[in-house]
């Protein structure tokens, strides 16, 4: 499976996403924390099919291209941080998953 990292303002992924075999837009991100005191988290955030055309023309992208290049162009037009926020912010439908584990 491809997976494609989403750069953040910062230069750094935010998400990495991938299709899953169902043919939905999967995005996720783990992070381990670096010291006893500090926490783990992993989300995830799951798009239906039917919502690709909207994330192409929400960044003025064709909605006919396949999914991932269009995720990849998004990235590469420096607005992965842009992508991930309207995921958080539900602006894109799409299933969120949470994990969470403190010291």
């Amino acid at each position: 499976m491809s997976q494609i990292s989403i750069i953040g303002d910062e230069g750094t992924p935010v998400l990495y996403a991938s299709l899953a075999l169902e043919g939905k837009l999967f995005f996720e991100f783990e992070y381990y924390g670096l010291h006893e005191n500090e926490g783990d988290y992993e989300f995830n955030h799951t798009v239906e099919p039917e919502e690709f055309p909207q994330i192409a023309n929400r960044f003025g992208l064709n909605p006919t291209d396949p999914i991932l290049i269009i995720v990849q162009q998004i990235t590469d037009m420096g607005k992965g941080q842009e992508l991930e926020r309207a995921l958080t912010k539900k602006e894109i439908k799409n299933e969120l998953w949470t994990w969470l584990n403190t010291p």
